[in-house]
């Protein structure tokens, strides 16, 4: 059984605004959304990835694909991140 499930491409903007999880380079976020270029109708989302170091509060854009978790449901997961600003 895979561990997670493909839904969709693309990239997200937003404020992160929690870092739930750190280890060596990957994170664990809790993300406000700012703008996507997938249909997203909540506030935040979290976002998971080997994205290396980012910084409460700032705005990040994601690069990377929807996919949803067997364990923790739907989630973005980002291979990059940029710093915006």
């Amino acid at each position: 059984m895979p561990k997670s499930k493909l839904v969709n491409e693309g990239s997200l903007t937003g404020v992160v605004q929690a870092i739930t999880f750190a280890d060596g380079f990957f994170r664990i976020l809790v993300v406000r959304v700012v703008r996507s270029s997938f249909t997203w109708s909540l506030p935040e989302i979290t976002v998971s990835g080997p994205i290396g170091e980012v910084l409460e509060g700032e705005l990040y854009q994601f690069t990377g694909h929807l996919v949803i978790k067997p364990r923790f449901g739907q989630q973005f997961a980002a291979r990059r991140a940029k710093k915006i600003g």
